[in-house]
């Protein structure tokens, strides 16, 4: 008897070429003064206010990590929704997932590795020796930009440090 998989739960990584150059492009293209809090989210976002903007910029920005994934993943996608979180100190994140279709991104876009902790990913099953919930983070930097599964839960630990930590993150519908 063999050990074999019923499922395999795939992520991508890739980190931007040029980065800095295209870290000021995006600043510019991100009104700084439309960042909201509501009531029911524990960070500031931009996600309920015009993005247009930075929507067609950010896909033309990654068009080279998105071709390379769709070829990878073989699968055509459009990019239908972006929106730019900001974390400040005890600022955090519910779990959440997006949809239950497509892919979701996230760029990491103010990020500095030896104080702020990535995006926490929860495993979708129950560990069956323990049955304990698994979650784990990935090393990422300034100009990682992770795409997975949109049913993939994930969350952000409270924020600890007063250095503002910074992501976009967007969503990919499959093109049939």
């Amino acid at each position: 008897m063999m050990k074999k998989k019923l499922f395999d739960l795939p992520f991508y990584q890739y980190e931007l070429n040029d980065w800095q150059f295209k870290k000021r492009g995006l600043v510019n293209r991100i009104d700084r003064n439309n960042f909201i809090r509501s009531d029911v989210q524990f960070f500031e976002s931009d996600r309920e206010v015009d993005r247009r903007g930075y929507i067609k910029y950010l896909d033309d920005l990654i068009s080279p990590e998105l071709n390379k994934f769709c070829q990878e993943e073989k699968v055509s996608c459009k990019m239908t929704d972006a929106w730019c979180v900001r974390y400040r100190k005890g600022d955090y994140q519910n779990i959440h997932n997006h949809r239950s279709i497509g892919y979701f991104g996230i760029l990491y876009f103010e990020f500095d590795p030896n104080i702020h902790e990535s995006t926490l990913f929860l495993c979708p099953w129950q560990d069956p020796k323990t049955d304990k919930t698994l979650y784990t983070g990935i090393n990422v930097k300034e100009g990682t930009l992770l795409i997975a599964p949109a049913f993939l839960h994930h969350f952000v630990k409270p924020s600890q440090s007063k250095k503002q930590r910074s992501i976009i993150s967007f969503d990919l519908l499959p093109i049939k």
